[in-house]
């Protein structure tokens, strides 16, 4: 159980837009985001997941349903009125504006005092790596660059909780990847908490302390990236956070049973009838058929011909077909003298280790 402080508790929730096709854009959404958190919400687009960011930052009120901060409501509150900061995809930085100018608004908005805005700039372009850039305006930043004052502005009025609108959307893959490791860092840092919006499932294991996989408007899953993607709680969960196999078993008082693909292992307790289940790839190791001994206890062997194979320099992907079962896929990694190469048309087993089955809810 997590025993840290809630900051943002979303109690059943719902955004019903009105007009001549009514829309609920959320349903019934309960969760909370705990202080000093990077928390992201996951999805595909139209899932609900920057309605939901609208309404903590108040640009959208509830139709139904509570938010509260530090134990106080937001409902009916105006952005101005919340301890809340957004950066948007698009930065919405003052193009008049110096670089310095830009993360001073906020401060001068709040009538802060000179010496003291002048420190907080200084503090927050060296937090973001900036301090010589000070005196340019926008246009002379890289996309990068132009990230991190938006950043910085939002940060120097030290919200209670920043929110990140698909904030790494507009940079190229390399630079998405250095700005996911500055965002972590400048959350640790600054102890405030960090909700992000993405459709990205990299960024958000990435990133994330612990992450809600929405769709149709619906919390799926809440955990930590490793949870989510070592026990995704459905079908859509697993299909959604990176690449996996779906299995279909019985459950019986002879073991779990895989019909054509062959092979048998133990039930889990608890487990009983049709069981859907899920493996990774990279959990599946092939052996040679021919030359494959019997599974041990909680090892399960299925008969598998391989299809067709994908290099990828790191790796390689298999592609397999197993019998009375969907495509599966077994990913080694191409490390040298540690891994047998099959080629399209072997015969293999797959060994898969009971503990890497998890059974997704019906």
């Amino acid at each position: 159980m997590d025993t840290r402080t809630v900051a943002i508790h979303i109690d059943g929730v719902s955004m019903v837009y009105g007009g001549v096709h009514r829309h609920k854009a959320l349903d019934l959404v309960s969760l909370d985001i705990c202080e000093n958190e990077f928390f992201t919400l996951l999805g595909p687009s139209g899932c609900g997941k920057t309605t939901l960011l609208r309404l903590i930052a108040g640009f959208e009120q509830p139709s139904a349903g509570e938010l509260r901060l530090d134990g106080v409501s937001l409902v009916g509150k105006m952005p101005f009125q919340r301890p809340v900061n957004t950066v948007f995809q698009s930065y919405a930085l003052f193009p008049h504006m110096t670089v310095a100018q830009n993360v001073a608004f906020g401060l001068e908005m709040q009538r802060r005092p000179a010496s003291e805005i002048r420190d907080l700039v200084a503090r927050m372009l060296a937090l973001v790596r900036l301090s010589e850039l000070g005196g340019r305006k926008p246009a002379q930043l890289s996309g990068g660059q132009q990230q991190r004052v938006a950043l910085a502005r939002a940060l120097a009025t030290h919200p209670r909780v920043l929110l990140l609108d698909e904030s790494l959307s507009a940079l190229d893959q390399q630079l998405r990847k250095e700005m996911q490791v500055e965002l972590k860092r400048l959350q640790r840092e600054t102890g405030i908490t960090f909700v992000f919006v993405t459709h990205d499932q990299e960024e958000a294991l990435t990133m994330s302390d612990r992450l809600a996989v929405l769709n149709g408007g619906q919390v799926q899953q809440v955990g930590t990236p490793s949870e989510l993607y070592d026990h995704p709680a459905n079908r859509f969960v697993a299909s959604f956070i990176g690449e996996t196999n779906f299995l279909h078993a019985r459950a019986g008082a002879n073991g779990l049973d895989f019909g054509a693909a062959g092979g048998c292992v133990e039930v889990p307790e608890g487990w009983q009838g049709d069981v859907s289940l899920s493996v990774r790839p990279e959990r599946v190791r092939l052996l040679r058929a021919s030359a494959a001994s019997a599974a041990p206890a909680g090892v399960l062997h299925l008969a598998a011909t391989v299809q067709n194979l994908v290099y990828m320099g790191h790796d390689t992907t298999y592609l397999l077909d197993v019998p009375g079962q969907p495509g599966c896929s077994a990913r080694t990694q191409n490390v040298s003298g540690a891994q047998q190469v099959f080629a399209v048309g072997d015969a293999v087993l797959m060994r898969i280790e009971l503990s890497a089955l998890g059974r997704l809810a019906d």
